[in-house]
């Protein structure tokens, strides 16, 4: 029988394929490359991941891939129990679920840790929170840009970071910033009542 391979403790570790990229990066930078404002763009990304995972950022999640439909007719104003009917909703796709959970899995292998979590009630963006993150607290509330101009400023609980799941439409209204499902955007409270934008994850982080 094939005995498995013992590993020499003194054997050092491989460093990460985001290490190699992030090393392969600087270097070509340092050299003046042409393709230098995408590699630093690339760099930054990765810098803000490394960044997330000591906490402090609020984290403002597109839903996952949808189905097609008509806009349901919902606002700020309407209950939670508005929202159970998921059927006269467009709720995610198969590929959708599936994308959600991988966001979850992407979150836990960066080791960036998670907070409080709050969802829009629709069916999409709670099953989004619910899959990508064990839970979530539903909030009406953020329809209003108001209401989520005031999460992004609030400072998250020490060591973590705060989600929000939300469709595009607010933080295109607060920052001009255009998600596709599934993408994020970082944002870092300032501690006076504001916050700064520090960057996106797009799909293939």
């Amino acid at each position: 029988m094939m005995q498995p391979l013992q590993k020499d403790k003194d054997t050092p570790r491989m460093p990460s394929r985001k290490t190699f990229r992030l090393g392969a990066i600087l270097a070509l930078l340092a050299g003046g490359s042409l393709l230098a404002p995408f590699l630093f763009s690339e760099a930054r990304e990765i810098w803000i991941e490394h960044a997330m995972a000591d906490g402090g950022y609020v984290i403002y999640l597109r839903h996952a891939d949808r189905l097609s439909g008509p806009r349901e007719p919902f606002s700020a104003s309407t209950p939670l129990a508005g929202f159970s009917d998921c059927s006269r909703q467009r709720n995610l796709s198969a590929a959708g679920r599936g994308q959600a959970v991988r966001i979850g899995q992407a979150f836990l292998s960066l080791r960036v840790p998670v907070g409080a979590v709050y969802a829009l009630p629709l069916c999409r963006t709670r099953e989004t929170a619910e899959l990508a993150f064990g839970h979530a607290t539903l909030d009406a509330g953020l329809y209003d840009p108001a209401v989520v101009g005031r999460l992004l400023a609030e400072r998250p609980a020490q060591g973590t970071n705060t989600v929000l799941v939300d469709t595009e439409d607010q933080v295109r209204r607060i920052a001009g910033i255009a998600l596709a499902p599934g993408e994020a955007a970082i944002f870092k409270p300032d501690g006076k009542g504001g916050f700064r934008y520090r960057g996106m994850l797009d799909r293939d982080d």
